[in-house]
């Protein structure tokens, strides 16, 4: 999950779950370190697969829910092909399903576009779930997880454009094998984590540190 204050918050980009599990994770030391009001609230990349280049994509809108079903693949794991985003958590399986979906995107995004008001926003995306390569060789279109420097600034753009120039911290967070050697270069904050054991989890002790060292008060 992503975390919403008074004054700052710690937002989700994705590419996966994991990003949102290790901000929830560390609650304690955000706060510390950015806003003790700040809580845990869901937004739409907390639990959903997006590559980099789609995370840009939908950022900036203007569809940021699906009109209609017809534009997913539905299934447990709903496609979303014009976004390129993975709905993997929200399963629609038939009308109702979809009717409830659409409504959950919309408060997200209500809550996301809400953070426009707040004077801190740190956004956080990593690609370092182990998994991301069986997800994409198992998607119905091309998914391409690793970071380069054009995605990085395309990313960093969509992030200014719907919240403004001000107030915003990016941090990249990514394995080394799915980096571009550009990527290192682009002069955005970037930790690099040495592979874990896990197939989804990420290992808690790269990123606490990896946190206590980028985020600051």
């Amino acid at each position: 999950m992503s975390l919403i204050g008074e004054r700052a918050a710690v937002v989700s980009l994705g590419t996966s779950c994991q990003t949102a599990r290790h901000v929830s994770l560390n609650v304690t030391l955000l706060r510390a370190r950015l806003d003790p009001t700040m809580q845990l609230r869901t937004l739409p990349f907390d639990w959903c697969l997006a590559p980099p280049g789609a995370v840009a994509r939908w950022l900036r809108g203007p569809v940021r829910v699906p009109p209609t079903l017809a534009e997913l693949v539905p299934a447990k794991r709903p496609f979303w092909a014009r976004q390129g985003v993975w709905l993997w958590h929200d399963p629609v399986e038939e009308a109702a399903d979809f009717t409830a979906l659409a409504g959950r995107l919309q408060r997200r995004w209500a809550r996301m576009l809400a953070l426009r008001a707040l004077e801190r926003r740190v956004f956080i995306l990593s690609n370092t779930q182990n998994n991301l390569d069986r997800v994409r060789d198992g998607a119905p279109q091309t998914l391409d997880f690793r970071l380069t420097a054009q995605r990085m600034r395309d990313v960093a753009a969509a992030v200014a454009s719907v919240f403004g120039p001000d107030g915003n911290s990016l941090l990249f967070v990514a394995y080394a094998d799915r980096l571009t050697p550009d990527a290192r270069l682009a002069g955005f904050p970037l930790a690099i984590l040495e592979p874990d054991a896990s197939d989804h989890d990420g290992d808690a002790a790269q990123w606490r540190a990896v946190l206590e060292r980028q985020v600051a008060a």
